[in-house]
């Protein structure tokens, strides 16, 4: 079912739920805001550096042979904004727990609608001029970077994802993922992606089928 291919020096885990209901609640949203405002509150005026657990997400670029100052991790991204007070968007309840998830834990996380996605899930780096259209609009450059691919090509990064796998309204299966680099424990990798699934069901309903942990 999942995949790493050893070229990848991270690791990953894969959560995948059954029965979603995605809506425009915005529970998670407001979770958003408010892991937002307590980083605010905590660390105005110093250094994004500072930040406890910053690191690990940059660390795992590095280790990609991303440089996580030109491409920065979805969860950096976040936490940018949150600093410096930029806001941000709701794109749906399922979508706001995972931003949630991605700004309280500093990790890069996924999520995908499962019958969007085709076959066995390999992780693995991208190959030369690969590219998918991301969410940003833009093309994603996916050449020897990190990249979640089923048969039919990448559908994921650390970046931003695809248009092709995109979660939606229509969504009722997931399939989530959180990224980490090699080094980051196992045993705290499985409790986060404990707490993600908890606060996706809480929110959008459902019933985890299982959580796998590849490195």
């Amino acid at each position: 079912m999942f995949k790493i291919e050893p070229s990848v020096k991270a690791k990953v885990a894969f959560i995948e739920i059954e029965g979603v209901v995605v809506s425009r609640d915005d529970t998670g949203f407001k979770n958003l805001l408010s892991c937002a405002e307590n980083y605010r509150t905590n660390y105005l005026g110093q250094n994004i550096s500072d930040v406890a657990g910053v690191t690990f997400a940059r660390d795992m670029f590095r280790s990609l042979g991303i440089d996580p100052t030109k491409h920065r991790p979805a969860s950096e991204s976040l936490l940018r904004r949150a600093l410096k007070d930029k806001g941000f968007f709701s794109v749906n309840s399922l979508v706001d727990v995972a931003n949630w998830c991605s700004l309280d834990f500093l990790l890069p996380i996924c999520v995908y609608d499962r019958d969007k996605i085709n076959g066995r899930v390999t992780v693995r780096l991208g190959l030369k001029n690969e590219v998918y259209q991301g969410l940003t609009g833009r093309p994603v450059n996916l050449s020897d970077r990190y990249t979640v691919s089923d048969e039919l090509g990448p559908f994921g990064s650390a970046i931003t994802d695809s248009v092709r796998s995109a979660v939606d309204l229509t969504t009722t299966r997931a399939l989530l993922d959180i990224i980490v680099p090699f080094d980051y424990s196992d045993v705290l990798l499985t409790e986060r992606a404990k707490i993600f699934s908890q606060r996706v069901i809480l929110i959008c309903g459902g019933t985890i089928k299982g959580i796998t942990v590849i490195t």
